[in-house]
């Protein structure tokens, strides 16, 4: 229940900061963590509530959320073969990488649909992406360690109840 509860209020506050800055994708740190913790069934569900949020928000004809997602689960697994996953220079590059796919996925999703963008609006929503990645996925993953970790000692304790 802790994980579920945790996830919602993770994605509520993912929602309001999207609000607040303005082209930043503050769910793609939720998935990363998602990705970090190798559990299938809770990445699917998780990309699935992501996708819809995004589709249903976003300004863009169907299928650009798509893209972005389908970009960040790319950088990340090609990453994760060169460098461990929780060092900072792997989320530093990650971010960075983040950053200039947002925007190259968005040009070329609009580029798609004929849409006219000037690539300069693009440039800030990318930095924006680049910049607070690292430090949500640090205050997501702070919080998320002190769950797992209550979660993993509530169940020692259940088992040592019953013997």
């Amino acid at each position: 229940m802790r994980n579920f509860i945790w996830w919602a209020v993770y994605v509520v506050i993912a929602i309001w900061l999207q609000r607040l800055v303005p082209g930043l994708d503050a769910l793609v740190p939720g998935l990363i963590i998602c990705m970090k913790e190798k559990s299938q069934q809770q990445t699917v569900l998780f990309l699935i509530v992501c996708v819809l949020f995004q589709e249903g928000c976003g300004t863009l004809p169907f299928g650009s959320s798509i893209v972005w997602y389908g970009f960040a689960f790319a950088c990340y697994y090609i990453g994760s073969w060169f460098f461990l996953v929780e060092s900072r220079i792997f989320i530093l590059l990650l971010s960075a990488a983040l950053g200039v796919g947002r925007a190259a996925a968005f040009y070329g999703v609009g580029q798609l649909q004929t849409l006219q963008l000037d690539t300069s609006v693009l440039a800030a929503p990318a930095l924006a992406q680049a910049m607070l990645t690292p430090l949500i996925l640090w205050l997501a993953s702070v919080s998320r360690a002190k769950i797992v970790e209550e979660a993993s000692r509530d169940r020692k304790k259940g088992l040592e109840f019953r013997v």
